[in-house]
């Protein structure tokens, strides 16, 4: 009981800012739907599809790697790689925003303005420092200094949005949430942690970059074919990009509602005893499947009547879409457990990765074909199907250590592997 009291204590902040986060972006979506139009909405879709593969770039490895790399060092040596991760990172988000922000007007065909700024403002959230607090275990930081700023700024310009009808505005004001966010949340770390000296030097971000690869490959893997689909819908069939962008959403919003879940088995499956650990995947693997199921169905026969709801009646969901979506969602609440909270706790990262590499050339294989054949629905299949091949492959690799437990590769991770997204938008 007192362990179950602790581990609420660590997460309750974590779990706030989720629930802050959550609520901002849903009652963001009809706000930008409503008051600045289909065009906006798709404007603003495509453009962080496109910050969305170029955040993976721009944060190079630090929120994944991060908070274990901060937990497992002493105190006196966390102020220099904090540093020495912003600048690498501002070396980063400066070459990225060359390319992605030309890239972002070109696809979206919609306001150059509004193009940019949203992907900047989606680049930019990689400078913030969440996974710093992570791995110190500051939660109330974590929300103050990092998560608060952000949501400010998304809802002053969803008022302003409001006001004027001019999206331009909401995105600007959601920028400089991220600005100061990122400013007041580094320079909290760099105050109280020292043994860093300031330096612009590129060749020392340059090298600050080794042994980052590998984390920076998966999660490029992975955010390839997650934000790829918006673009796809774009240039393809763009009279269903909004539309196919609001599902995506929703999908997101849902997952990002069972963060908080995600964390917790995070920390509850590590256990020193090898009977132990794998009594505690066993069930985390069954609660996975478990949530899935409740999770699909629900967002199958409620996602048109939400779609709805939150557009003010201009979108809403086919039901042949919010089946090819709920099937793609059950598969990603399913391996958000299975991986992260059991395969890392067991040693078994490798899997993870390899998870992910079979998910992306499955999709990138499906999608487009699927997409000319059979349009957006199609599409959604071609995503759903690459996540059921992410899980089939965790599940083929759990139900073989369960079997056999003398397979297990070494002594399994001590604690969770956490790793810290970019701030959900609108």
């Amino acid at each position: 009981m007192i362990g179950s009291r602790r581990l609420f204590r660590a997460t309750g902040g974590y779990g706030l800012s989720v629930i802050v986060s959550g609520l901002v972006s849903i009652a963001v979506i009809p706000a930008v739907i409503i008051a600045a139009g289909e065009t906006a909405w798709t404007t603003i879709a495509v453009s962080q599809a496109v910050a969305g593969f170029a955040f993976v770039i721009a944060a190079f490895g630090w929120g994944v790697t991060g908070p274990t790399d901060v937990a497992g060092r002493p105190v006196s040596a966390r102020g220099r790689y904090f540093f020495d991760s912003v600048l690498s990172r501002v070396w980063l988000n400066a070459a990225v925003l060359i390319v992605a922000i030309p890239l972002a007007i070109a696809l979206s065909r919609g306001d150059p303005w509004l193009a940019a700024l949203t992907v900047t403002s989606g680049i930019l959230v990689s400078l913030g420092s969440g996974w710093f607090y992570v791995g110190e275990k500051s939660p109330m930081r974590f929300l103050l200094l990092d998560s608060m700023p952000r949501v400010a700024g998304t809802v002053a310009g969803a008022l302003v949005l409001v006001g004027t009808g001019d999206a331009r505005w909401f995105a600007g004001l959601q920028l400089l949430g991220v600005i100061i966010a990122a400013v007041v949340s580094g320079a909290d770390i760099l105050r109280r942690h020292g043994g860093w000296a300031f330096t612009l030097s590129p060749v020392r971000a340059a090298r600050n970059l080794r042994g980052q690869s590998a984390p920076v490959t998966m999660a490029a893997t992975a955010s390839l074919y997650v934000n790829v689909p918006v673009v796809i819908v774009q240039i393809f069939i763009p009279s269903a990009t909004a539309v196919y962008a609001l599902a995506e959403r929703m999908v997101r919003l849902s997952l990002y509602a069972t963060r908080p879940v995600v964390q917790v088995a995070q920390g509850y499956v590590p256990a020193p005893e090898i009977e132990r650990l794998l009594t505690r995947a066993r069930r985390v693997t069954l609660l996975a499947l478990v949530l899935a199921v409740a999770g699909g169905l629900a967002f199958g026969l409620l996602s048109p009547w939400v779609s709805g709801l939150l557009s003010g009646g201009a979108l809403v969901l086919p039901w042949a879409l919010a089946a090819a979506m709920a099937v793609n969602l059950a598969a990603l609440l399913a391996s958000q457990l299975t991986g992260f909270a059991c395969l890392t706790a067991l040693g078994l990262a490798k899997v993870l990765a390899r998870s992910t590499i079979v998910g992306a050339i499955v999709g990138t294989a499906l999608m487009i074909p699927l997409t000319l054949w059979f349009g957006v629905v199609g599409l959604a299949w071609g995503l759903a199907i690459s996540e059921i091949a992410v899980l089939g492959v965790q599940l083929f690799a759990l139900r073989t250590v369960f079997r056999h437990p003398e397979r297990l590769p070494g002594r399994p991770a001590d604690g969770p592997v956490d790793g810290i997204e970019p701030s959900l938008e609108p």
